[in-house]
């Protein structure tokens, strides 16, 4: 049985027994592995969009004996996803740059039921990007892992339209709800952070205006 990071678990937890899933930037196929291996999944396709890491990843899927069971493909983004994929995972990227390759991409994702996202920045503005998809958030996952912050989360696809407050998609609208503790200790930090940024004597006073409702509206989420 392979092994992967706390990070990728909890990616992969939030995949559906059964699912059909596209891993994009698949890389070494750690996840795509994992979930055959653990048989969450019966088949899977990893993308990569370079030949260095494509490569990578088809001789992982070669060792492991899953040439039978998953696609491989060469390409950008989800423009090559294959029939019948109805879970797409896209991991360990910036929020624009995943925001732009599901929009580049949504002409495939018809039959794409869930997205499974940990986006590394910019969330606010990928979860509008992705909520203009026709997607709600359902499950998230705040935690960290080798001291760094991740928020892996769940979107399913959704007949109501969703649209998010500012302050949901700056916090995240389940974790304003759960308020997990290593959320709240994020959000400690970040408020400690513009509080000395705020002491010093040099800094323009829209700035120390700024930062104020900053830690405003960070008290008033984790209260």
């Amino acid at each position: 049985m392979s092994e992967i990071s706390k990070r990728l678990a909890i990616v992969a937890s939030f995949v559906d027994k059964g699912s059909y899933v596209a891993d994009v930037g698949s890389d070494h196929a750690e996840l795509i592995i994992y979930l055959l291996d653990h048989e969450v999944v019966e088949k899977a396709q990893g993308i990569e969009n370079k030949q260095g890491p494509y490569t990578r990843m088809c001789m992982a899927i070669k060792g492991a004996g899953y040439e039978g069971k998953c696609l491989t493909s060469l390409s950008d983004g989800v423009s090559q996803l294959a029939d019948g994929v109805d879970t797409v995972v896209v991991a360990g990227m910036g929020g624009r740059l995943i925001a732009r390759i599901l929009e580049e991409g949504k002409g495939k994702l018809d039959g794409v039921k869930t997205l499974v996202i940990d986006a590394h920045s910019e969330r606010p503005f990928l979860s509008e990007s992705i909520e203009k998809l026709g997607y709600k958030m359902v499950d998230n996952s705040f935690f960290y892992d080798e001291g760094i912050p991740y928020d892996v989360q769940k979107w399913e696809k959704s007949d109501d339209a969703v649209s998010y407050s500012p302050k949901e998609r700056v916090f995240g609208p389940l974790n304003l709800v759960k308020k997990p503790t290593e959320w709240k200790y994020y959000w400690r930090k970040e408020e400690v952070r513009l509080s000395e940024m705020m002491s010093n004597d040099y800094l323009p006073e829209f700035k120390k205006a700024e930062y104020r409702q900053q830690i405003a509206e960070i008290r008033d989420a984790i209260a």
